[in-house]
Order: C-alpha cells, then structure tokens, then sequence
C-alpha cells in the first residue's frame, strides 16, 4: 500500500427501509473493488443484527473475536469486568482501540501481508444503542466511534458501514462520519418511500453540520421493476442526478445460503463472471463519486 496522502471516503449503506440489500451490497460491491481497483476497503458492520458478520464469517469464528473483544461494541465502549447494563453507558471512556487490534483480516496482498480487505465485526450488544436516550451520555461514546472511523480514514483506501434500517443513535453517528451514502433501492413504492423519508431525517438532525454525498443504486432486475417507480425516481430532480445509471440485478449467486459463508465473487461457479461484470460496471459509476 501507498501511504495516504487524503483520508479515505467513508460510505454508509443504509435505507430507512428495510430488504433492499444493503448487507448484500456491502459485502459482494466493495469486496469486488478490492480486485478491480487494487484498493484496501474496511467493512464495518454497524446492525445490531449482524448479518455482514454472519455473511462473511462462522459462528466459531465470530464467537472467538466477541470473547476477546474484537468487535463494534468494543470500538464504542472499552471492554469491562461487569458486563455493563443495556440501559447504561460507561463513563471515561478513554481512545478507541486500535484499528489493528479491532479489524478482522479478511484478505490481505501476498507481497507486503498488509490488509486489503477487513471487517470489524458486529455485536447483538449494540441493541444497547437503540434503547439508551440519554444524548449526554451518549455523545462521548459517539465521539469515540468517530475517531476510531477518522483512524481507520488513515490506513485504508475505503470505509463502508453497513447500517441498520432507522433514525436511532447509530444513523447519526454513521451519517456524521461519512462522506457519501449510498442508498440501495428496491424498484418499488415502498423502497423509495424509505429514500425519501432518510433525506427527511438528515435534513433535520441539527448536529449533522455538514451532509454526506447521496448516492442511489437500484437493487434488482429488470424483470422485477415497477417501470413506473423506476422512470419516477430518475426523473426525480433530487434523486435523479445521483441515482447510478447501472443497477445491480437480481443474482441467485448474491443469496444468502445456509452453512454458507463467503463472498459471492469467490465461488468457483457458474455464472459469477457475469455477476463480477455487472459489479465492475457499478463500481465504474462510483469513481466520480469517490474520486477514484
């Protein structure tokens, strides 16, 4: 790796609504920018669900980064004795981890052993996060969430947050450490209802001093689209300019399977070369974005 002469852009993928792929997205698009562009992206899982771990990693696996305290919740939160309280935030928090001491290795280059493709793994812990209010409480914990992504700006060439699907505490951290969003939609009412409504919701997050890039993917084929919802949401004058002119089509590949873990572009099957053409194809439209 080059050393960094600009911080990374960070891009959280996230709709108010739920089902439009966002984790798919996060883990099969960016893990193809490794390959394509020879960059080193960090995924962070940001859903209290975890589903990225569970995509990309085993049981066994992420049970063994959760006892020594190598996940999301730790970057949050310092790691403690007591177990702390679902409705309790630690006080003196001190600095985040390291980013080396917290990120998964998930592919590396041969010539140098140097991380080309991480995960911080996510934690069922981070619920806490929806059901604390105490803003006061919980600013020095978003402060530490911040540096922590501002380090990791530092030592790779991609920071992607996979969020999950509302306005609690966790959106506003990850719309204050980015730089773009990238919302995946659904070619239905229903989805871009979930697009308009998180452009409400940063309009009006008071400490959000300065908004992210918008970026919009449709998410799903052809032959699936309402062509009225489509042909509205391009011709829209807010949305339309940055919705991305390549959609993601529909890929069995791209499904989830059981006892199966791994990315989609990995599999020795048929048909992947197309899935990795039409990736290529997306990640064509976001280096203007990214200023790749």
């Amino acid at each position: 790796m080059t050393e960094k002469l600009l911080l990374a852009p960070v891009v959280s993928v996230l709709n108010m609504k739920g089902g439009v792929g966002k984790t798919t997205i996060t883990a099969h698009l960016f893990r193809h920018a490794v390959e394509k562009f020879n960059k080193s992206v960090l995924l962070i899982d940001f859903d209290p669900q975890f589903n990225l771990t569970q995509t990309l990693m085993s049981r066994q696996a992420f049970e063994n980064l959760k006892s020594t305290n190598k996940t999301i919740f730790s970057v949050m939160e310092p790691a403690s004795v007591k177990t702390p309280s679902l409705f309790d935030i630690t006080s003196n928090l001190g600095p985040p981890p390291s980013v080396d001491s917290i990120v998964h290795q998930l592919r590396y280059w041969v010539s140098n052993n140097e991380t080309a493709l991480g995960l911080v793994a996510g934690d069922f812990r981070m619920t806490k996060y929806t059901l604390v209010d105490d803003q006061r409480a919980l600013q020095p914990v978003r402060d530490r969430f911040l540096e922590f992504i501002n380090n990791a700006r530092q030592k790779f060439d991609l920071v992607c947050i996979d969020c999950n699907p509302s306005s609690s505490f966790m959106t506003v951290c990850a719309l204050m450490a980015s730089t773009h969003t990238l919302v995946p939609v659904r070619p239905d009412r229903y989805s871009i209802l979930g697009l308009e409504l998180l452009n409400e919701f940063i309009d009006n997050v008071p400490i959000l001093l300065k908004k992210p890039k918008q970026i919009v993917l449709i998410n799903g084929s052809p032959e699936r689209h309402d062509n009225n919802v489509v042909d509205s949401l391009r011709a829209d004058s807010r949305f339309g300019p940055v919705t991305l002119p390549n959609t993601l089509k529909f890929s069995t590949l791209l499904q989830a399977k059981a006892g199966s873990v791994g990315f989609a572009t990995d599999r020795k099957v048929a048909h992947v070369n197309a899935l990795k053409h039409r990736l290529s194809r997306i990640l064509d439209d976001l280096k203007i974005p990214l200023g790749w």
